[in-house]
């Protein structure tokens, strides 16, 4: 054991060496102790501080023996994934550690030592940061880069991320209402965004003051332009919109301005607002007209006005929709009726096909019987003709034969018909013949 003299450390605050550290970095009370031991157990860190202010560090597990000096347990930090360790050096330097990691605080080397959640960014983000570095010429400078998402980012000792300030929206104001810097972020938003804005008091030409809404849609399309040409985004949209607005109104009277309130919803209405928006990386998509509101007298007046044309477009539209109820009806009528004489055409025209082709199954049938008896027929006169050939042949034979005999075939002739319907004589004019002669001429007789 060293030296019995009086210890400096009794009856002093065993903490006052650390008072002027932060509290994350100062170690948890610690025990004086003249003589004994002391256990450090495992996974732990201690600090043995001696008489003459040096110090050691003891891991454990350990057994000490103390005498004439002070421990001290070593407070240990740890960081998980999504996290890491910022530990200040007592030379000024600053070790970033990437979390999973553990460290043990040294009271000799170290100011403090905290634990810090690494900067999540998800797809629709990115960070701004900047970086110390040198020059070619060893000078100082600074460096810029823009961290896009997913990621996770962790800032080396050297680096510093952006913080914005742009104009938003108050805590105790309104959506359209804006004030400066009262938007405070670090992870830019690289998607569609959109922000309502009223633009009030709006003057037209024939002096009527009015308040216009709109609803303006952007997108950042480049990070870069937009960090080297504005500040707040926010706020040139702002009075870009503004002024285009106050623009319109002002070359406008009122009952022009409640005709052409369409043209608010067109971006070639807004050309200062879309060639600041361009100037600063940003694409203003769309602008949306929410409405406006006028003073109080001439809002109501305009409300009432509103009122009684929505009145008499409500009637028309119950009129309109009574004679369309009608004009169906009697169009489905009308099909109905159209359909029915349709049908019955069709039917008579089937009707009359049946009976047009009754009728000719008739008629062909007729047909063949017509046919049938003038076959009938030709074949009897066929017969009839032949039989009287054959009669007259016979009689032909008959009368040669008694010509040949010397018979008068004339007298045989009329003795067949005695009694003639008319008898026509010939008479030659010739002179007459010798008595008991006649004339073959005068005796020939006709008989019809």
């Amino acid at each position: 054991c060293p030296s019995t003299a009086p210890s400096p450390w009794i009856g002093r605050d065993p903490t006052a060496d650390f008072a002027g550290l932060p509290l994350s970095s100062r170690s948890p009370p610690t025990l004086v102790m003249t003589f004994g031991s002391k256990t450090v157990r495992e996974g732990e860190r201690a600090c043995v501080w001696s008489r003459d202010g040096s110090a050691r560090l003891v891991d454990g597990p350990r057994r000490l023996f103390l005498c004439l000096q002070r421990l001290e347990v070593l407070p240990k930090h740890s960081a998980g994934n999504v996290e890491y360790l910022e530990v200040r050096r007592r030379d000024g330097t600053v070790i970033i550690l990437p979390g999973p990691a553990a460290r043990f605080f040294d009271p000799v080397e170290d100011i403090s030592v905290h634990v810090r959640e690494a900067r999540l960014i998800d797809a629709s983000e990115a960070l701004v940061v900047y970086r110390h570095t040198a020059n070619k010429v060893g000078e100082p400078h600074v460096e810029r880069r823009v961290v896009l998402g997913p990621a996770r980012f962790i800032p080396s000792a050297d680096e510093w991320v952006h913080e914005f300030e742009w104009s938003g929206v108050p805590q105790d104001g309104s959506k359209t209402t804006y004030q400066p810097k009262a938007l405070r972020f670090t992870k830019l938003r690289v998607i569609p965004a959109s922000a309502y804005h009223n633009v009030s008091e709006v003057r037209t030409n024939d002096d009527t003051l009015i308040t216009v809404k709109l609803m303006l849609f952007f997108e950042l399309r480049d990070v870069e332009k937009m960090l080297d040409a504005t500040n707040d985004p926010i706020g040139d949209f702002i009075n870009a919109a503004s002024a285009d607005v106050i623009a319109f109104c002002a070359g406008v009277s009122y009952e022009t301005f409640l005709n052409e309130t369409h043209r608010l919803n067109e971006l070639d209405t807004f050309a200062q607002l879309c060639v600041r928006a361009q100037h600063i990386g940003y694409d203003i998509t769309k602008v949306v007209f929410r409405g406006f509101q006028a003073g109080a007298k001439l809002q109501a007046m305009h409300d009432n006005a509103i009122q009684e044309r929505t009145r008499l477009r409500l009637l028309e539209e119950t009129q309109a929709q009574e004679q369309r109820q009608a004009d169906a009806a009697l169009a489905a009528e009308t099909r109905r009726a159209a359909q029915q004489a349709e049908l019955e055409t069709g039917q008579a025209q089937q009707r009359a096909q049946l009976s047009m082709v009754s009728v000719k199954a008739q008629l062909a049938e007729r047909r063949l019987q017509d046919e049938a008896e003038i076959e009938r027929q030709a074949r009897a006169a066929e017969q009839r003709l032949a039989e009287q050939q054959a009669h007259s042949a016979e009689l032909l034979a008959t009368m040669r034969e008694m010509k040949a005999m010397g018979v008068d075939l004339t007298k045989v002739l009329v003795s067949q018909h005695e009694a003639p319907d008319k008898v026509i004589k010939l008479d030659t004019g010739a002179a007459p013949a010798a008595e008991g002669k006649k004339s073959l001429l005068s005796a020939i007789q006709l008989n019809l």
